[in-house]
């Protein structure tokens, strides 16, 4: 993965007629991430169990595949959770 900063000069003041400049940093370019590097690298920095991180990585898509394939369980979702 590699990412490139940029560093901008910016107003960061909150106050209205009072400017106070400062650097900030912004992500420029980036690439993604595989998910088994993410997989394999996390465990190392963060003491959480790899399968524990893989169940956590897997469990969003696999909520989104069975949501898919049950159209009627999503159009109720959907009626509940519609503002008035």
């Amino acid at each position: 993965m590699s990412i490139k900063f940029k560093a901008q000069k910016r107003n960061i003041s909150f106050q209205k007629g009072v400017d106070k400049y400062a650097y900030v940093q912004l992500a420029d370019l980036f690439s993604k991430l595989s998910q088994t590097k993410v997989i394999n690298e996390a465990p190392l920095r963060s003491g959480i169990s790899k399968g524990a991180i893989n169940v956590a990585c897997d469990a969003p898509g696999e909520i989104f595949k069975a949501w898919t394939t049950s159209v009627e369980d999503v159009r109720q979702e959907l009626d509940r959770a519609s503002l008035p």
